[in-house]
């Protein structure tokens, strides 16, 4: 199982890598894929603490400088791979979510859910950015695993 979670973060961390590029490289950037890209970030970030039990300084819709969401990227991914490495999986996180409503779910259950979301909002920025990009980075896992 560890093994399946490092190859969807590696794909996860190289495909965002490949979409921030677009994001700094883009003609025009229209500050809804900037928000959306930054909450990527931000969420991950967020799910992170919880899962180590910290209180997040990050806010879900929070948006970051371009110049500083690479460093951010490295961390989280950083991040990921210790608890990849050294927790169980199966191991249960009690949180709260942004509501303050309690909730209570296994690592594993909260990787497949940062994993879909990235996806998800990666989607939504590379719709953003379609028209001011000559090329749109192929991101999907197939992909990856050919380079």
């Amino acid at each position: 199982m560890k093994t399946y979670y490092q190859k969807i973060f590696e794909h996860e961390h190289w495909a965002n890598l490949k979409v921030l590029e677009m994001l700094i490289t883009a003609k025009e950037k229209p500050p809804r894929a900037t928000e959306i890209f930054s909450h990527i970030i931000s969420a991950q970030r967020i799910w992170l603490d919880r899962i180590k039990g910290v209180k997040s300084e990050v806010k879900v819709w929070e948006v970051f400088d371009t110049q500083i969401m690479l460093e951010l990227l490295e961390i989280n991914y950083a991040d990921l791979s210790k608890i990849i490495d050294n927790q169980d999986l199966n191991q249960l996180i009690a949180y709260k979510n942004s509501n303050e409503v309690d909730f209570i779910n296994t690592i594993s259950e909260l990787f497949i859910h940062l994993s879909l979301h990235a996806a998800y909002h990666r989607g939504q920025v590379v719709v953003l950015l379609k028209p001011f990009v000559e090329q749109l980075p192929a991101t999907d896992f197939i992909f990856f695993l050919r380079e």
